[in-house]
Parts: C-alpha cells; sequence; structure tokens
C-alpha cells in the first residue's frame, strides 16, 4: 500500500465497465431523474434571479441558499427521502418568492414579463413515486426539446455550475461569501433554460464562465493557506495503529479539522480517507498527534468495509455505498444515504462515543508500510517552465497509469504533479505559462478533476487529455460535450 498509492487511488475508482462491476458504476435512472427535479426547481430560481437583475434587484439570501443547494450530487439510490423533500419544498418556495417579486415588479414598470419554459408544479402530497414520476417527465422532456449533441452541452453546463457551486460552498465554510459569483453561477444555469441558444453561443458561455471558475479555485487554494498554512512536500503515512478508529472521507479539511478538535485527549486514532489526504501538505494539521495516517484508496466500497471504526463522511463526500456493508456511518451531507446518521451543528459526540465503544484495530491489525512523497516543489516547476522556451509543456495531473502515459510524451518537456487531485500547482502553471504551449494531461477523473479541467478552458490550452471517467457520478453527456465541442483526448 506504498508507492502505488495514486495508482491504485485512481484504478478503485475508474470503473467504467459495469459488466464486471455488477453495474454497481452505472448511473442510476431513478437517482438521474430525481436529481433533475431538484435541479429544475432551482433552474427556475435561476430563471427569475436573472430576470430580477435587469431591474437592479437582487435577493442575496435565496441566491446564497439556490447555490447551495445546487452543490448537491445525488449518486446513491438509498437517500434518505425526508432530507430531498425538505431541500425540494424549500427550494419550491424561494421559487415563489423570487417568481412573485419579478411579477410584481414588471407590472408596476408595465413591463411585458416572462415565464419560465417547462415550470413543472411539485406535488402537494409527495411520495418518492409521485416525485420519481416527475423527474422522469421532466428528463423525457429534455431528450425531446434538444438534439444529443446539443444536450450533451446542456448537461455539462449544468454539471459545471453544480462543481463549481461545491467550491463556493467550500469558501462559505471560512465565512466567504460573493454574492457576484453566485449570481454569476446562476446566470450560467439559465442557460439550460433557454432552448434557442445556439450552440456555438453555448460554447462561448462556458469558456467565459470558465474563467470565473478558475478564480473561484484560485481563492479557496488561498483560502486554504491562509487558515492553515503554506503547503509544503510531506510524506503520507499508511501505517495502521493498534486501538480505537474514526475514518474521516470526502474532501472537506474544515470539517476534519473540527473533528480531530472536538477528540483530542481522546483515545482515538483518526485517519483520512479519499482527496482528504492533502490535509498531511498543511502545517496545520501536523498539531494533531491523533492524526495518524491514511487509510484505504477511493472505493468506499472496500475501504469503509475493510475499517475497524465508525466512519464520518463530510458533506461533500460524492462516492457511490448502495451496496456498503459497514456498520456505523456519520455525515453532514445535506442529503444523506439511509444508512448515514446526520451530524448536527457539527456536535461530534455522538461520532467520538460510538469510536471508544467500537473494538478498533487489534494488534494483528498493525502495519508499518512505507510513506507516499505528495511533492509540492514550485522552484522546480519554474526552473522546467524557463527552461522549455517555446517548447511544448506537458503538464501530467495524477499518477495513474503514469508509466505507460510517460512513455507517450517521452523525449518532451514534462511537469509531473503527483496528486490526482492537484489544482494549486496547477493554477501556478497556467499563471506562468498564461497557457502558450501548454498541453494537459489529466489521469485521474472525479466530479473535482472534471471541473479542474473545464476550468482551464478559458485559456484554451493546445490540447487536453482526460481520463477514462466512470458512469456512476460523471454524466456521460458530459464528457461526449468535451470530446466533441472542446477538443478533449480520452487517454485509454
Amino acid at each position: 500500500m506504498s508507492n502505488n498509492f495514486f495508482n491504485e487511488y485512481q484504478n478503485t475508482n475508474n470503473c467504467s465497465n459495469t459488466e464486471s462491476s455488477g453495474g454497481s458504476c452505472s448511473i442510476d435512472p431513478s437517482v438521474y431523474a430525481l436529481e433533475e427535479l431538484l435541479l429544475n426547481e432551482i433552474k427556475q430560481i435561476a430563471f427569475y434571479i436573472v430576470k430580477l437583475a435587469d431591474y437592479n434587484l437582487q435577493n442575496e439570501n435565496i441566491m446564497q441558499k439556490a447555490v447551495r443547494a445546487l452543490s448537491v450530487i445525488l449518486i446513491n439510490t438509498s437517500f434518505k427521502l425526508e432530507d430531498y423533500k425538505e431541500l425540494l419544498y424549500s427550494l419550491e418556495a424561494d421559487k415563489f418568492e423570487v417568481r412573485e417579486k419579478y411579477l410584481s415588479v414588471s407590472k408596476e414598470k408595465g413591463i411585458k414579463y416572462e415565464l419560465v419554459e417547462n415550470a413543472f408544479k411539485l406535488p402537494e402530497k409527495a411520495t418518492r413515486t409521485s416525485l420519481l414520476r416527475l423527474g422522469e417527465a421532466i428528463v423525457s422532456q429534455k431528450r425531446k426539446e434538444y438534439e444529443p449533441k446539443k444536450l450533451d452541452l446542456i448537461e455539462l453546463i449544468a454539471f459545471f455550475a453544480q462543481t463549481t457551486s461545491i467550491n463556493i460552498e467550500k469558501l462559505s465554510h471560512f465565512g466567504y461569501k460573493n454574492s457576484e459569483w453566485n449570481f454569476q453561477i446562476l446566470k450560467f444555469l439559465n442557460l439550460t433554460n433557454i432552448s434557442s441558444k445556439k450552440t456555438e453561443k453555448l460554447k462561448q458561455n462556458i469558456c467565459d464562465f470558465s474563467q470565473i471558475s478558475f478564480d473561484i479555485w484560485q481563492k479557496l487554494t488561498e483560502t486554504l493557506e491562509n487558515v492553515y498554512g503554506k503547503r509544503v512536500e510531506t510524506g503520507i503515512n499508511f501505517e495502521i495503529k493498534e486501538g480505537k478508529s474514526i475514518l474521516v472521507s470526502g474532501s472537506d479539511l474544515d470539517e476534519l479539522d473540527k473533528l480531530l478538535e472536538a477528540a483530542e485527549g481522546e483515545n482515538i486514532n483518526v485517519y483520512t480517507n479519499s482527496s482528504l489526504f492533502s490535509a498531511f501538505c498543511y502545517p496545520h494539521f501536523q498539531k494533531y498527534k491523533n492524526l495518524i495516517g491514511h487509510f484505504g484508496y477511493e472505493n468506499a466500497q472496500v475501504d469503509f468495509t475493510n475499517f475497524k471504526g465508525p466512519v464520518f463522511t463530510t458533506q461533500n463526500f460524492l462516492q457511490k455505498i448502495d451496496n456498503l456493508h459497514h456498520g456505523t456511518i456519520f455525515t453532514t451531507k445535506i442529503i444523506s444515504p439511509e444508512k448515514m446518521i446526520r451530524i448536527k451543528d457539527y456536535d461530534f459526540e455522538p461520532l467520538i462515543q460510538n469510536a471508544l465503544s467500537s473494538a478498533g484495530f487489534g494488534k494483528e491489525d498493525i502495519q508499518n508500510p512505507d510513506k507516499v512523497t505528495l511533492k509540492y516543489d514550485i522552484k522546480n516547476i519554474d526552473n522546467i517552465i524557463k527552461g522549455a522556451g517555446n517548447n511544448d509543456i506537458y503538464v501530467i495531473v495524477g499518477s495513474y497509469k503514469k508509466e505507460d502515459i510517460i512513455k507517450k510524451f517521452e523525449n518532451r518537456v514534462r511537469i509531473e504533479l503527483d496528486s490526482p487531485v492537484e489544482i494549486q500547482l496547477l493554477i501556478h502553471i497556467l499563471k506562468e505559462r498564461n497557457c502558450k504551449n501548454i498541453k494537459l494531461v489529466l489521469t485521474h477523473c472525479t466530479p473535482n478533476t472534471v471541473n479542474i479541467l473545464m476550468s482551464t478552458l478559458f485559456s484554451n490550452p493546445e490540447e487536453i487529455y482526460f481520463a477514462k471517467c466512470p458512469n456512476t457520478i460523471i454524466n456521460p453527456h458530459v464528457i461526449n460535450a468535451l470530446v466533441e465541442h472542446f477538443g478533449v483526448k480520452i487517454i485509454n
């Protein structure tokens, strides 16, 4: 489990063969329909928010709530219906509020008003079946409305807005608010309400929004360094120690921080999972003696089952766990899977007590494998850029199939960013080089990395290579759009 970590990180997550995986890697039609129903409410809010902006009116509270709701990506079929309904009907109330405001102002000014197309009404007494049927009707209507290639772009816009909203939501955890960015996200999403938009115009809109998403990434990386210290090159420990334990999975460093603080003084070892290995790069987290190391790769089905202790998944945990067999999982997700226990107001006491009462790891489980080094060498990167002259630079992000990929680009100038979810160094490279003669090679596919790819489109890199994506949470329409309309080459 040492030097092959990043290779395994990609390999276990990138299940594109649904036959060999028993179908666990395919998009579930019911999940897709129910997410479309949520998205449809947010799209209607976006429509009226943009209309109100024409009158120089804004509702910052509803914009913020809509963007937060947009950050929700459904994956699992077995989620808590009450969580879903609470969010859905809250959005409907917000939609009626901005709609009535828009209609009222239009009448006052004597201006002809417009109503959003395809405004489906929610049932008064909602059941899973009635909501599912409505979601299916929305999906069916969308497929009738758009020819396939344009539908690909519409799906890409929605997914790009969703994943960018995740970064806005992460920034809000640190008290950062930006109403203009909230508005720009909703304005971008509103493009999916306008069926008459030409394909070329949509492509330009996507490239324009790419700059905004890039700026949001940059603000997020700056915020993390301001809070947790300047990133440093570090070793990731895969040691397993005897004792009580908690596994933290997801991508929200602030929630890991809160848990570690709450568990200080307790005889509990805390391990990271998924992309939270990045915590080890920040000096702030080195103060926690109970942060032992990293456990597993990126396959929650395997990692959670093998872990001996409770699991905590952060708000932006995005993995499929329908087939999971594990005792106790806690979460802060807005819509939580049925098998998870909600943590409210960051009260971690139930999680801590569960860990103390669990068996934990025994002497037979102790492992002392080698560390994996997470590199962060800006000086070396700058030297490569300066020495490249007018030659192309291939920036390889991640280490999946690294040896095979390097063979494809041997005798070329390369910058290798070993982390599969690296963005900070990529931002530095693009700013230094301004994308001239830059060719991007992203070897890992998650919602984050798809967003990273799309966030570079504004600078028009010469070539982009991308990993083959699983269908679990990446809609194939999104990948089709990147290949067909933006020339992205898929790595096989």
